[in-house]
């Protein structure tokens, strides 16, 4: 019998076959929070605060990113903290909607009046936590500010992939969409969860940086809002996911941590950083689907967790 939590999920699904409903459901997509400036704000210098511990620079680097979702903002919080570039990889272009003359604005006035970093208490789902929030004036380079956001948005004006500092692609398709070895950093907020072919992107990420160059992931473990336990996106056998999943271009691919970290390794990161987060609830490891009650113990109490990558400084 199906439990009646799952009704409300499979119902979604079936109904993203109904072509004007997948229609408005597609136009009325988002992905939530990477639209508001204080969300990017706090996630963009936790990652950097995170990276700077294992020798990451971002004066004058060049910055991918992968899923920024509704907006470029996080991006954007790059560029003014002082990277030269920034690659935009989306599977549906959301950022073409944004607001992203507030962001900036915003953005510029946090960083010149040296804002601390919003804390978990504002964002308690973002990852990773630090130990101290307070403004990281040491690991940014502010001269010249206010013109260089100025020079971003003249750019963004034009549309997207119009000069030098922004390249937005959704969707993405291949590796070939960015220049192999051209990238300092790749990073992503709670996207690599949502990625259909792992071996495909962490080869492409791989190609992407420069020797020496660092990956930098929060990654989700968790159901999201498809059931009320973290851990009841493995509760579905294949085919009643199948049924959730429907016509979406994207949805949670259920992978373990320790499958992403195999698949890092395997196509040649060095892993630098894993912090874990764990969960002492949700549903009993033996009421999950065939599957992935064999998954090992410690996969099966983590939540989530931040990752930190290094392509080798030689091959």
């Amino acid at each position: 019998m199906i439990p009646r939590w799952k009704l409300p999920h499979l119902a979604k699904g079936m109904l993203t076959y109904v072509p004007l409903v997948n229609a408005w459901r597609s136009r009325r997509g988002s992905t939530g929070g990477s639209n508001a400036a204080r969300y990017c704000y706090a996630v963009w210098l936790r990652h950097l605060v995170r990276l700077s511990q294992h020798g990451f620079q971002v004066n004058g680097s060049a910055v991918g990113e992968l899923g920024p979702g509704d907006s470029i903002g996080t991006g954007l919080a790059a560029l003014l903290s002082g990277a030269e570039r920034y690659v935009g990889l989306d599977v549906v272009p959301y950022s073409a909607n944004a607001d992203l003359a507030s962001i900036v604005t915003e953005l510029s006035q946090m960083y010149l009046s040296r804002q601390p970093i919003p804390g978990h208490d504002e964002f308690p789902a973002v990852r990773p936590r630090l130990t101290s929030y307070d403004f990281p004036s040491d690991l940014l380079r502010l001269e010249g500010l206010s013109e260089r956001g100025a020079q971003v948005m003249s750019e963004l004006r034009r549309g997207f992939n119009s000069g030098e500092y922004v390249t937005y692609r959704a969707p993405w398709t291949s590796v070939d969409d960015v220049a192999s070895g051209s990238l300092d950093l790749i990073f992503s907020q709670s996207a690599l969860q949502a990625v259909d072919d792992l071996e495909q992107t962490y080869r492409a990420m791989f190609a992407w940086l420069k020797p020496g160059g660092f990956s930098s992931h929060a990654i989700p473990c968790h159901g999201q809002h498809l059931s009320p336990f973290w851990n009841g996106h493995w509760a579905y056998s294949d085919a009643e996911w199948q049924i959730v999943r429907g016509r979406r271009k994207w949805l949670i691919n259920r992978e373990p941590l320790s499958t992403h970290l195999r698949t890092a390794e395997r196509v040649g990161f060095d892993i630098l950083q894993v912090e874990r987060q764990y969960a002492d609830d949700g549903l009993d490891p033996q009421t999950l689907a065939r599957r992935f009650r064999t998954l090992d113990a410690e996969d099966l109490v983590t939540r989530g967790a931040m990752v930190i990558l290094r392509k080798p400084r030689t091959n």
